[in-house]
Parts: structure tokens; sequence; C-alpha cells
């Protein structure tokens, strides 16, 4: 049913169009504008704008309107009378006519046509709809979630810049007490070293003094 209903609307590349011409690829040379017909409702393969026509969606939109398709003669048996037609030589107009004609003998009106028809515009508007809710859903979880992730991540970039500004400014002030402290040695062991030579030459003088005592009075007593 997924091929019917795409034989319907889809014109692969290389395949004849309604005027029996393959569409050829867009050039940089000015083209006519294609009148207002059946053609600017066709569906086709190629790429016409920043996407491309994908069969997943094309299925996903053609099994709603076949879960919808209405009893009897409705838009999508008179678009099938349309496609019969596509290879005939003949203007939109007797084209149109002619797949009415034959429809009108199935008991189509075409009020009926239309209503129909605009019936299938809003099952697929409710398809779009549906996409664009899963679409959304997936942009928070890849996008906006990700998004956020990264936000995360640069506060706890800062944060840690802070905390290593800390920590250098920490091991600078403990560089500065290190050195601090380096040179209340260095003055306290010379102040050390002076007290020691200070005592021993005192030791020194009051050794010989009381020595030379003693070695006087042996001598002359």
């Amino acid at each position: 049913m997924f091929k019917k209903f795409k034989s319907l609307f889809v014109i692969e590349e290389g395949e004849p169009t309604q005027e029996g011409q393959t569409p050829v690829e867009k050039t940089s040379t000015p083209q006519k504008e294609t009148p207002a017909s059946t053609r600017s409702f066709q569906v086709t393969t190629g790429s016409t704008g920043p996407g491309k026509v994908q069969d997943k969606f094309l299925e996903v939109l053609f099994d709603a309107l076949e879960a919808n398709n209405q009893d009897g003669f409705d838009y999508m048996e008179f678009k099938d009378f349309l496609r019969s037609l596509a290879n005939v030589p003949m203007d939109d107009s007797t084209r149109y006519k002619s797949a009415f004609a034959t429809a009108q003998t199935m008991g189509a009106t075409k009020d009926k046509i239309i209503s129909s028809a605009r019936q299938y515009l809003t099952i697929l508007s409710k398809e779009q709809a549906k996409f664009q809710e899963a679409l959304s859903g997936q942009r928070d979880r890849n996008l906006t979630g990700k998004q956020e992730e990264i936000k995360q991540l640069e506060q706890t970039i800062k944060n840690k810049e802070t905390e290593i500004d800390k920590l250098k400014a920490d091991l600078e002030a403990h560089r500065q007490q290190i050195g601090s402290l380096e040179k209340e040695i260095n003055a306290a062991s010379e102040k050390l070293g002076q007290t020691a030579s200070d005592f021993e030459a005192t030791y020194q003088a009051l050794l010989g003094q009381i020595e030379l005592d003693v070695k006087n009075i042996e001598s002359h007593l």
C-alpha cells in the first residue's frame, strides 16, 4: 500500500513528469515558473531545498493517510485517476476534467473530493505536529541538555580556576614564609655562632689567667 500511495505523489528522479519530461538538476540558467497545477503538488525525490524527501518520512505520512482513507470515491481515488493520465498529452485543465468525468461515473462530486482532500491535509498537519513534538523532545535531550551540561562544565572550570588561583596565592605565600624563616634561621645561626665565639674567648681569657696564677704561685711560693 505504501508503494501505491507513493506512486500517487512521488516522481522518482529519472521518471517522466506529467509532460513526459525527465527532471534535470537546477542550474543558474533562469527557468520558466511552473504553472499552478498538479505538478506543484507532486513530491519529487530530488533536493528542492536544504532538506531532501526521505522514504522513511513518506512512509509515516502515507501510512497515516492510508489509515484514514475514506470509504467510497474520494480525493485519493481522484488522485489515482490523475496519475493514470500523467503521460497523456493534454493540458492540466483537460486532465482534471477527464479525471473528474470518470469520477462522476463512480458517484463522486467536486465537493466530496475537495472535502476529503482537506481532511487529508488535516491528517498531515496532525502528523507534522507529532513530528514537531518528537523533534522538540530530541532537541531537549540532544541539544538543550548538552548545552546545559556545557554551562555546568564551564562553571566548574571557573570554580576550579578560582581554586587554582587561590592555591597559587597560597603557594606564593608559603614561599614567602619559607624565605622569611630562612632569613631568621640564618640570622639566628650567625647570632649563635657569635655567641659561641664570644663565650669561647671569654672562657679562654679567664682560663689563661687562672692557669697563669697557678703557675706563678707554684713558682714564687
